[in-house]
């Protein structure tokens, strides 16, 4: 069990805690009560809240978390150090090395491999971000988009799935959603992982790409500009500008509302190779 300072100099809570629970099973004369521990994990986030996951007979999360009051925890659980230092860390270090193999086995194009890998690791952390990401990626690369669509609608429920340390995850995931033409699912992730990095000029760039493959190049247009003022000098903003430019006649675009709609519609791969400014070819 671990406890952080926070700001309020109280100690944060994290760690297992758990809970006896008495059912009734049977009927009639069979009817008796039964005595169950329920564990959980528990982690405050934020000063008096704190975030609860279930956890499964083999102490990793199962079950969607929920955020209670501090004082609700401590009223109705108790704290279990040796649970959280013996059998829950135990286990999800086994999921992360799990992943691990499975990221590997996607890196080096051994598809069925790590879908295998991701299946065994989610099995036992259902909800584990990296692992998800994965699994989705997996069919993505095999082209497998009705598998992909069950996967990224399942990562737009997750909490956390769009948080900063999982922002390549994101970016990669709207690439090959892209790529596989789903456009509309790569335009709705990027606009929950713009929602969060509203001036990520790569995640402009990658939807504005979305956006001119749907169609719609004044909108891609636009999202250029935006990541131009962020970045004067992004030399694949720039190409991708003077194809646009080009594209629609040398006309400048007119003005275009930037709210839900078109941000939810937006992105290019600027990691990779942007538009060519030369031959007037597409991005």
């Amino acid at each position: 069990m671990t406890e952080k300072p926070d700001r309020a100099s109280a100690q944060a809570v994290q760690g297992v805690f758990a809970a006896e629970t008495t059912t009734t099973v049977g009927f009639g004369a069979t009817k008796r009560r039964v005595q169950q521990v329920v564990y959980l994990y528990a982690e405050e986030k934020e000063p008096g809240v704190v975030t609860c996951t279930p956890l499964s007979q083999n102490y990793t999360p199962a079950g969607a978390p929920r955020n209670v009051t501090r004082e609700e925890l401590l009223a109705k659980f108790k704290p279990e150090p040796h649970i959280y230092l013996q059998k829950y860390l135990p286990a999800m270090a086994r999921v992360e090395r799990m992943v691990d193999d499975a990221d590997r086995c996607r890196e080096q194009g051994q598809l069925f491999t790590s879908e295998f890998e991701y299946k065994n690791a989610l099995r036992l952390d259902e909800n584990h971000i990296r692992a998800s990401f994965g699994l989705g990626l997996t069919y993505l690369e095999r082209g497998d988009t009705q598998n992909a669509h069950v996967v990224f609608r399942k990562l737009s429920r997750l909490e956390g799935a769009f948080d900063p340390e999982y922002k390549h995850l994101f970016n990669e995931f709207g690439i090959q959603l892209r790529k596989n033409s789903m456009h509309a699912q790569a335009l709705g992730h990027y606009a929950k992982a713009l929602r969060l990095s509203p001036r990520d000029e790569h995640l402009l760039l990658n939807m504005a790409r979305a956006l001119l493959e749907k169609g719609r190049p004044r909108p891609a247009l636009r999202l250029v500009e935006r990541a131009l003022a962020l970045r004067a000098d992004h030399a694949a903003a720039l190409r991708f500008k003077e194809y646009l430019d080009r594209k629609l006649g040398a006309s400048p675009a007119p003005p275009v509302e930037m709210g839900m709609e078109l941000i939810a519609d937006s992105s290019l791969e600027a990691q990779g190779p942007g538009p060519s400014g030369s031959k007037g070819g597409a991005p």
